[in-house]
């Protein structure tokens, strides 16, 4: 009998493998189903942006943009999606580009963990229940189609 991993239990294993180079996508270590299934019953959105980063290191200026819409009803988020809007692809500006899925994982992960802990757990579920909505598939980015 084998038992289900979580996702943040592969992420956890992934952020624990050392110096990494962000810019190429990461050896996950475990086959695309096994994280997939882990992806539909994560209540982590912290692990799910960290997923994202290491599957898609590239810019991602749409889905970047549509993920902190998404989850604009926690105000760090808010924030970002507003700063986001600002920004127009192409643009220059001083400091690194927010277009990238390692950016909103540390922006979620630096806000989340000085949280009451009951706040995050209220929180959370419904982080990642909109982070599905916008990319129901970690691997391809793309949601079913309308």
């Amino acid at each position: 009998m084998t038992t289900r991993r979580t996702l943040t239990d592969l992420m956890n294993d992934v952020s624990g493998c050392g110096a990494r180079d962000w810019s190429v996508p990461q050896d996950l270590g475990c086959d695309r189903m096994t994280v997939t299934a882990a992806w539909l019953a994560s209540d982590d959105p912290v692990a799910m942006l960290f997923l994202l980063a290491a599957v898609h290191p590239r810019r991602q200026v749409e889905k970047c943009i549509e993920l902190t819409t998404a989850m604009s009803f926690f105000e760090p988020m808010r924030d970002e999606a507003h700063s986001m809007s600002r920004r127009l692809p192409g643009m220059n500006f001083n400091g690194r580009s927010p277009f990238y899925f390692i950016h909103l994982y540390q922006m979620l992960h630096s806000a989340l963990r000085w949280m009451e802990d009951t706040e995050r757990s209220r929180l959370e579920p419904e982080l990642a229940a909109a982070i599905r909505v916008v990319v129901p598939d970690p691997f391809t980015l793309v949601g079913p189609a309308a």
